[in-house]
């Protein structure tokens, strides 16, 4: 057997492993362009048995819901084989992402060739189309057409050759799109010039071929490029976790070892200060975690004994021992990368504009080429006159506008928009977002600055100490301890610890300390201080405060000195962002895991009324909102437990200083400027959007126009080249315009 027989049978075991299952995500290798995915995905969808099926060239992936009693697998993938690609189990991350970077690879080398060869083709065909003094109709101007032939046949056999068999397969299927228009184009040019040079007639078209291929190819290169982040979620939430557990044997010592080799049932410790490995029940202990990773709430959550601990949360204050129960592989946080991938293979690749423009264009060309011919023969025309009019109708229909009218809109203002914070990942992107009628925020790290500070400095009557002095204190008590209290307290109070002081004891609810100068100080809940043996009377932050503050005290030689008030603050451009985007008719609401009344607390310095705000949210249930909400939905967030929802949403914007997960799955990207820039990516996108639209309805009118000369034959092929070229001038200078916009 040979290898590429084991090779397939072992995808059919994997197949037939999934069989009952009747959904699953798949790869499908050899994909080229997103015109192929969308006529794979016309072809499953059309083989029975198949209830919903979703293609993603970004991620060359299958998400299927069959019925296992009418289909088998091996008969999709066999359907498949038959377009030239294979269908076989899921990919690593790692393995998507080496398959990309090698189609880039590829597209990079293709790309050369194109300018290369095609820029000689193209001064050759210059020196025949401005001659003046009759060389084109001597020997000498055949011989010169001769050579730019033969400097195109790189092009096109290196080039051109995956566009003819991608544009073959896409007409085949019934979903033509760029590829099928260009391969169209190119076809004709290239067979009448052949023609043309057999006549011994020196027009010919080659650079007009050339110049089809080249300009997709950059169109693929540009969208391959960009789409390449989406493959890197996977990866980006594996990062955030440790790679090692702490697993208990039978003397209850802990042994260091990898977390995928600990199974369900056994114990393993996780110190303070630790990330959690594994999902798990706390059998021993009780800690507080900040569990914002999840679910994006601001404030640390108690846990006991019995309670879920889920891997991917912070152990703050004591030490656990936890009994798993999801091992690597079923944790949360593994089922949500797996939706953040399902969610972007149900979801696809938005066509783009010229894609939709080119379907309409394919058949009107074919058929006003077919009807040319006819009426030119019946017509009593001769035969070389009654091809060129045939031609003239497809190489027209091939204007380089349709092709570079999106991509250059997109170079322009990604370009732009880059300078000022602002990444948009692919074309798409702009159109998606130029279409946003609501936007979704995830409060914690998105609205408000996604880590506690000091709000207040309560000082008490018995105290002489300044406020300054008693922040110094706490800070040097936090001293390199690691968890959203510490770090809040250790910013606030930033001196260094003096010399003579000793090390912090650590407690479950708090930390002591024998601080120069000043004795014992204790810092922590008012349970810690009156364990301890300090009297403080409990009283908690007044009126909506208390919805988003937490307080810590604060004792210094015995006696209780103050209250730190702590609050996960909102950005200082939270208001203005929002306020603007509600103007632009843009409506605006929270969705966030943490509990409702802090949310409602944001909302009312927003101005957005308690409708609009969802509290309490899992990311699956931010995901199904964001799914089962009316119109053009985006969602901007900066955690991982925001994955689901950026991916599900039309478009997913990451904030500043996003988790990597939530950089990964979103479309656009923050990268500095805060909330503000999301508002300035809508104004982007919308002029984006415009530029767009102009483009490709010059297109259209060029092509109505066009067609109907060409097929009176009153443009010739060599005509059709000069005006491809000013098609092209046009849209790049219409394009151009986007750049000096602010």
């Amino acid at each position: 057997m040979t290898k590429r027989q084991r090779d397939r049978e072992e995808v059919a075991e994997a197949l037939d492993a999934l069989q009952d299952d009747g959904q699953a995500l798949l790869s499908i290798d050899g994909l080229w362009c997103p015109s192929c995915a969308a006529a794979t995905e016309q072809v499953i969808q059309r083989t029975p048995g198949v209830i919903e099926a979703g293609v993603s060239f970004a991620t060359s992936t299958l998400v299927v819901h069959w019925d296992p009693r009418q289909l088998r697998l091996r008969e999709l993938a066999r359907r498949v084989a038959r377009l030239g690609y294979r269908l076989g189990p899921p990919l690593s991350a790692a393995e998507t992402l080496a398959r990309i970077d090698r189609h880039v690879e590829r597209l990079g080398i293709r790309l050369a060739i194109a300018a290369f060869f095609g820029m000689w083709t193209l001064v050759l065909s210059l020196v025949l189309y401005l001659d003046r003094g009759g060389v084109a109709a001597s020997a000498t101007g055949w011989w010169i057409a001769s050579v730019a032939g033969i400097l195109a046949v790189p092009v096109l056999a290196v080039v051109g050759l995956p566009i003819l068999l991608a544009g073959w397969r896409t007409l085949r299927t019934g979903v033509p799109g760029m590829d099928t228009l260009i391969g169209i184009g190119v076809t004709a040019a290239v067979g009448l010039s052949v023609w043309q040079l057999s006549q011994g007639s020196s027009r010919v078209y080659f650079d007009t071929a050339t110049m089809l291929v080249g300009l997709l190819t950059l169109g693929r290169f540009i969208e391959t490029r960009t789409l390449r982040h989406a493959t890197q979620a996977i990866d980006a939430l594996r990062d955030t976790l440790p790679e090692t557990a702490q697993r208990l044997d039978t003397a209850g010592q802990p042994v260091s070892v990898a977390a995928d080799r600990v199974v369900s049932g056994e114990r393993i410790r996780v110190a303070a200060g630790e990330r959690v490995p594994l999902d798990g029940v706390v059998l021993e202990g009780a800690s507080r975690l900040d569990r914002s990773v999840l679910t994006g709430e601001s404030l640390p959550a108690p846990v006991k004994s019995g309670d879920y601990v889920e891997a991917g949360c912070v152990n703050l204050s004591s030490a656990l021992t936890l009994v798993v129960d999801k091992p690597v592989g079923g944790r949360r946080i593994d089922r949500i990368g797996a939706r953040i991938a399902e969610a972007v293979g149900a979801k696809g690749d938005t066509q783009r504009l010229a894609d939709r423009v080119a379907r309409f264009i394919v058949p009107v060309a074919l058929g006003l080429s077919a009807l040319t011919l006819l009426g030119s023969f019946l017509a009593g025309l001769a035969l070389e006159e009654t091809l060129l009019r045939a031609v003239s109708v497809l190489v027209i229909a091939c204007p380089c506008a349709v092709g570079i009218a999106v991509p250059v809109a997109y170079v322009a203002v990604a370009s732009q928009a880059a300078r000022r914070g602002i990444l948009f990942r692919h074309p798409a992107a702009l159109e998606s977002m130029a279409g946003v009628n609501t936007l979704m925020f995830d409060k914690t790290g998105t609205l408000t600055e996604g880590q506690l500070a000091v709000d207040e400095v309560q000082l008490r009557a018995e105290t002489s100490l300044t406020s300054e002095e008693v922040l110094a204190l706490a800070a040097r008590a936090e001293r390199d301890v690691e968890h959203v209290i510490a770090r809040a307290l250790q910013a606030a109070g930033a001196l260094s610890p003096a010399a003579q002081d000793e090390a912090p004891q650590r407690f479950e609810r708090g930390v002591r300390l024998e601080a120069a100068g000043h004795g014992t100080v204790l810092v922590g809940s008012a349970d810690f201080l009156e364990s301890q043996g300090v009297a403080c009377q409990r009283e908690d932050a007044a009126g909506a405060a208390a919805a988003i503050r937490v307080g810590v005290e604060v004792a210094v030689a015995g006696r209780w000195v103050a209250t730190l008030w702590l609050a996960d603050r909102l950005r200082d451009d939270a208001a203005e962002a929002v306020a603007r985007l509600r103007r632009g008719g843009i409506e605006c609401a929270i969705v966030s895991g943490d509990a409702a009344p802090p949310s409602l607390a944001v909302a009312r310095e927003l101005g957005l009324p308690p409708s609009r705000v969802y509290a309490d949210c899992s990311p699956e249930g931010k995901a199904a909102i964001v799914r089962a909400t009316h119109g053009s939905v985006a969602f901007a967030g900066d955690g991982i437990n925001d994955g689901p929802a950026l991916a599900e949403a039309a478009v997913g914007i990451a904030v500043s200083d996003a988790a990597g997960p939530a950089m990964s799955a979103a479309s656009v990207a923050i990268a500095e400027g805060g909330v503000t820039r999301v508002a300035d990516a809508v104004a982007a996108a919308r002029r984006a959007y415009g530029v767009m639209r102009q483009n490709l309805v010059f297109a259209v009118i060029y092509n109505a126009v066009g067609l109907s000369l060409a097929a009176f034959g009153m443009i010739p092929p060599v005509v059709a080249v000069i005006a491809m070229a000013a098609s092209s001038l046009t849209v790049t200078a219409n394009a151009s315009r986007l750049a000096g916009e602010g």
